[in-house]
């Protein structure tokens, strides 16, 4: 008589390295998840910084407030002197920084920085030097000049200083052209600060 040859039930046991490479995906949905809820969640904070209309708004009152801060640094030299002047502008304005980054922090939900922050080159730590230059620049020249023509000699040799950075794409800016037409608008600028020097 022949013998039934039972049916072999095989059970497929997935190797080490198998399992490893579905932890590390499922580990890699994890972070993806997290990034994009992380993200969903920038851009609900940021919604409004992202409207044109409310950057341009910010921008004019920017310009306005540079305006009078150049005269209230102006006056303020008057009564306490030039290093007085720029001592007390800049302690203000770091407690105002300071306060806007725990405002950041805890109600915009910002994260801190990480020790990622090491690896920005050198001209990204230099921004409160040209700042403290502009301020005492301002302080000085006020008083002499007045403060139509410093902030329109300022305004254009920024705009042209802009223009170029962004044609070389200095200071890790992204690249645009200094075009014909921005360059007819730079002139145009000089013979702004020209009539408002002269007149």
């Amino acid at each position: 008589m022949k013998t039934e040859e039972k049916p072999q039930l095989e059970i497929n046991i997935p190797s080490s390295s198998e399992l490893s490479v579905t932890l590390n995906q499922k580990e890699d949905l994890v972070v993806i998840n997290n990034l994009e809820t992380t993200t969903t969640k920038e851009r609900k904070g940021l919604s409004i910084v992202d409207n044109p209309i409310f950057c341009g708004c910010l921008l004019v009152l920017a310009g306005i407030a540079i305006a009078f801060q150049a005269g209230c640094n102006a006056t303020l030299n008057r009564y306490g002197g030039r290093s007085f002047s720029s001592v007390i502008t800049f302690s203000i304005a770091v407690l105002c920084c300071i306060v806007f980054f725990f405002f950041d922090v805890t109600v915009g939900k910002r994260p801190l920085p990480t020790s990622h922050v090491k690896a920005a080159p050198w001209y990204a730590w230099i921004g409160g030097i040209l700042g403290a230059y502009y301020v005492i620049t301002n302080i000085l020249t006020v008083p002499r000049l007045g403060a139509a023509t410093v902030l329109s000699i300022f305004v254009c040799a920024q705009i042209i200083m802009a223009c170029i950075i962004d044609h070389f794409g200095f200071v890790g800016v992204t690249k645009r052209r200094y075009t014909i037409w921005r360059i007819l608008a730079s002139l145009g600028l000089v013979g702004c600060v020209v009539v408002i020097a002269m007149f």
